[in-house]
């Protein structure tokens, strides 16, 4: 069985949160800490080659601008006075964001030429800006009516940039087609489930909600057509038992990270995730990979899949080198390279072996307004278990 030994250690003292982890290919790889800082670690040698000093609060969030592409220098940062750009060539801050209610912000995403921005619930509502990032003025888009808590996480379509999702500690996991102007006509569909933790793409058309009482399950996008169809959710309740765990750190294209803590020890555990399915048997585990102290993110580069990156409330960012050879780490969920209509349904995007999408055609510039909108109900709200931190 493949087995992690550790190669490197980059600690940044006991009481510094290491909170994330982002690869700027072409550079080094990032780390965001409580105390406001991001670094950036040499592939190599794994030591700080440049020190950013964001501001004098934690960093909730930390992502590549284009995430798509491998040859970016640009970062943002979100924490609880703004959202602040970054060029790691001259360490320069090119933008910040603020919004008009000075809400803090707990999410980002990034893909397309587009930034979205969450924010923390401040009075009604938690608020959802999107810019375009030629231009950090005005945002191009605010979705501002839409979520009743914190925006724990915000996810562009790889394939589909006019579609978008977000989640939130309100329950909900809403879907936008952003070729429609007004916020009650783009909120395509409301997904109720729990306090969110972690949502994406699993597949073009799917959706998984990972929840922060480590309750996990995939649902269906909805389609345009007239006749209502609502599939029910693939629901595997609470994963703590059956996936061995204390806690999920998250879902990543290719495997799931879990980790565990009792009786003062802690242990990362990678679980393959192959068409949907966790593989639990075919789990690796690091015992002591960072003490008792909860994980918070993992980086397994596709190029180089025998190394392995883990952060967590140690603060420290770890090397692994898998002993017995490299596991099979797409770079998606999915060959994001395609790019097409997810509401196409006269086509079936079906997917090769090698994660390609097959079967797909040209996008048409009125491809959504041929479609009726479907019904969107929104059920009892849900208590999280926790706030983000």
């Amino acid at each position: 069985m493949p087995g992690y030994q550790l190669i490197e250690n980059a600690n940044f003292g006991r009481n510094n949160w290491c909170m994330g982890l982002q690869p700027l290919y072409q550079h080094g790889l990032l780390t965001s800490l409580s105390n406001g800082e991001v670094h950036l670690l040499d592939w190599k040698t794994h030591t700080t080659m440049t020190k950013i000093k964001v501001g004098d609060v934690p960093i909730n969030k930390l992502i590549v601008i284009n995430s798509n592409y491998h040859s970016e220098s640009l970062f943002a940062t979100a924490s609880l006075d703004s959202v602040k750009i970054f060029d790691i060539r001259d360490k320069s801050c090119i933008a910040t964001i603020h919004n008009d209610k000075n809400s803090p912000f707990l999410s980002l995403d990034s893909r397309e030429g587009r930034l979205a921005c969450g924010t923390e619930l401040s009075g009604v509502d938690a608020e959802l800006f999107i810019y375009d990032i030629r231009d950090f003025s005005t945002p191009t888009r605010g979705l501002v009516d839409s979520h009743h808590d914190d925006i724990t996480d915000i996810k562009f379509h790889p394939s589909d940039n006019n579609i978008l999702l977000s989640g939130s500690t309100d329950g909900y996991t809403n879907i936008y087609d952003l070729t429609e102007e007004d916020e009650d006509d783009a909120l395509h569909q409301v997904i109720n489930y729990a306090s969110i933790h972690s949502c994406g793409w699993i597949s073009p058309r799917r959706i998984y909600t990972l929840s922060h009482m480590e309750t996990f399950a995939i649902s269906e996008l909805n389609d345009k057509s007239e006749e209502l169809k609502e599939p029910q959710p693939l629901d595997f309740g609470d994963i703590r038992d059956s996936w061995g765990c204390n806690y999920v750190v998250d879902i990543y294209p290719g495997y799931i990270a879990t980790g565990k803590s009792q009786e003062g020890k802690g242990s990362l555990n990678i679980m393959p995730l192959v068409d949907e399915t966790p593989q639990i048997g075919s789990s690796i585990t690091i015992n002591d990979a960072h003490g008792d102290d909860v994980i918070r993110d993992v980086f397994i580069p596709p190029q180089d899949s025998q190394i392995m990156y883990s952060c967590g409330e140690d603060g420290n960012v770890k090397c692994w080198k898998n002993t017995t050879g490299s596991l099979t780490i797409p770079e998606g969920f999915w060959d994001y390279s395609n790019k097409f209509d997810v509401f196409d349904t006269e086509n079936d995007l079906s997917m090769d072996v090698n994660g390609s999408v097959v079967a797909i055609e040209e996008e048409t510039p009125e491809r959504h307004k041929k479609k009726s909108k479907k019904s969107k109900s929104k059920k009892s709200k849900h208590v999280p278990r926790y706030t983000p931190y």
